[in-house]
């Protein structure tokens, strides 16, 4: 029973992903408008302007590539506003180290950075320092992620 029920997810996973990797919707896969980030600094830069969208992931992961078309639909909505970001952990893997990840996709929104370090934002509008509250592990819904970062631009604008 379990091997069917496992074999049952992982086609539907299969499929979700084919469906990303070959659907015919006219979104743009030019992923230019996505920062690639390969330092700390770049990060702090890119946050200074405004609040982050931030995705670490790889080039060979399926769930990775199938959100790639998501981010960049963020990217160019939100371009002026807020800056939507890629750490490649196999290229950069001591910058995806420092934020503990474990498992691939891994986004989340930075609000912005203090003295004790980043501060991030959850769907809900909720700010902390704690990533592991507010991380979105693998394939994430674009509302969901347009949810955080509409919170944290709020958040920046009120300050």
């Amino acid at each position: 029973m379990n091997k069917i029920i496992l074999s049952a997810i992982a086609i539907i996973a299969l499929l979700f992903i084919a469906a990303g990797l070959m659907g015919t919707n006219n979104v743009s896969t030019d992923d230019s408008a996505i920062l690639t980030i390969s330092s700390t600094q770049e990060l702090n830069d890119a946050i200074e302007k405004g609040p982050v969208l931030v995705e670490i992931g790889t080039d060979r992961c399926p769930a990775c590539i199938a959100l790639k078309p998501v981010l960049v639909q963020i990217a160019n909505e939100y371009e002026g506003k807020a800056t939507v970001a890629y750490i490649n952990a196999d290229k950069t893997g001591a910058l995806a180290a420092s934020f503990r990840i474990y498992s691939i996709p891994d986004s989340f929104v930075i609000v912005e950075r203090d003295d004790q370090g980043y501060i991030y934002m959850g769907s809900d509008g909720q700010i902390t320092m704690d990533r592991n509250k507010v991380r979105f592990i693998g394939i994430t819904s674009k509302r969901t992620l347009t949810s955080a970062l509409d919170a944290a631009i709020v958040y920046r604008n009120d300050r």
